[in-house]
């Protein structure tokens, strides 16, 4: 073979195998997952505005974790909305603060004790009075939420394997956010779904810096102790959404007209404060422009 000829045969090989490997390297980085849409929707809306979330549904006039509840927050243009969930004696995913249902419904014991269909005997109540209202599943309540606010899934006894599926099913994975206490739980939800909305809760600068340095989500959930000038300073630097209850003190003297407690921690601007008293907050908000 003429030896100019031989070497356009190894160059165009050489150009061959090396677009190859260039696609091979683009398919490999070729995005599999779509963005976490409750996320984006949270960065974009905070760069302006404190969210609110409703802790336990919006439960002021209606039971708390109830169809209703949730309808409500709906219709009062709630941001985030809390749920509590649960696995009845026969695995179904159900909303329920305590592990017991005594203070929330007309029957005793533990959720566990009960399959969801027993569960269905009994009513809920907001404090001593009974309503017509049942112990809700969690994919019902998921289908009434979905597009219309973000659920906060406060897990407290779930195989995360189950909800996942069952929020896969309902393309709804990146679409809700969870607080998740424990370090382990956390590990664990992001081993299926590194996008997934973790919300862990932080009470040091180690585990601020921890979770900044190994989840894909910049969601924190802050307390007393790390909720401060400082550290809210080096957190929001680096990008992170911080996350914190005014609950129990706070939200008692807000309600009644005392605002210092309130406007300490507005002053630190965190992305999202949960109350007990959400429609409160969102026009004391507005008024300080603060809310859309």
């Amino acid at each position: 073979m003429n030896l100019n000829i031989k070497n356009v045969v190894i160059l165009s090989l050489i150009v061959l195998i090396t677009n190859a490997c260039k696609q091979d390297r683009n398919e490999i980085k070729k995005p599999t997952t779509k963005a976490n849409i409750a996320i984006e929707k949270i960065s974009k809306l905070t760069k302006k505005n404190i969210l609110v979330c409703a802790h336990r549904s919006y439960h002021r006039s209606s039971p708390e974790n109830s169809i209703q509840s949730l309808k409500d927050a709906i219709e009062a243009n709630i941001d985030i909305v809390e749920i509590d969930i649960r696995t009845t004696k026969d695995s179904i995913l159900i909303l329920m603060h305590d592990k017991t249902i005594d203070r929330t419904t007309t029957g005793t014991g533990t959720v566990t004790d009960y399959t969801f269909e027993e569960l269905q005997q009994f009513n809920l109540k907001i404090g001593d009075s009974v309503t017509n209202q049942k112990i809700p599943l969690v994919k019902e309540v998921l289908e009434i939420l979905k597009g219309k606010l973000i659920p906060n899934l406060d897990l407290k006894a779930v195989d995360y394997q189950q909800l996942y599926a069952l929020l896969k099913e309902l393309e709804m994975e990146h679409e809700v956010l969870s607080f998740i206490g424990n370090k382990e739980k956390i590990q664990e939800m992001i081993r299926i779904d590194s996008l997934y909305a973790v919300m862990p809760l932080t009470n040091t600068f180690k585990e601020m810096n921890y979770y900044y340095k190994n989840t894909v989500s910049p969601l924190q959930h802050f307390t007393a102790e790390s909720f401060t000038t400082a550290f809210m300073k080096w957190i929001k630097e680096r990008g992170e959404l911080v996350f914190v209850n005014t609950l129990w003190d706070q939200d008692e003297d807000f309600v009644k007209g005392n605002n210092q407690s309130m406007d300490s921690v507005i002053s630190l601007r965190p992305a999202i404060i949960q109350t007990d008293y959400p429609k409160l907050l969102i026009t004391y908000l507005k008024n300080q422009g603060l809310h859309e």
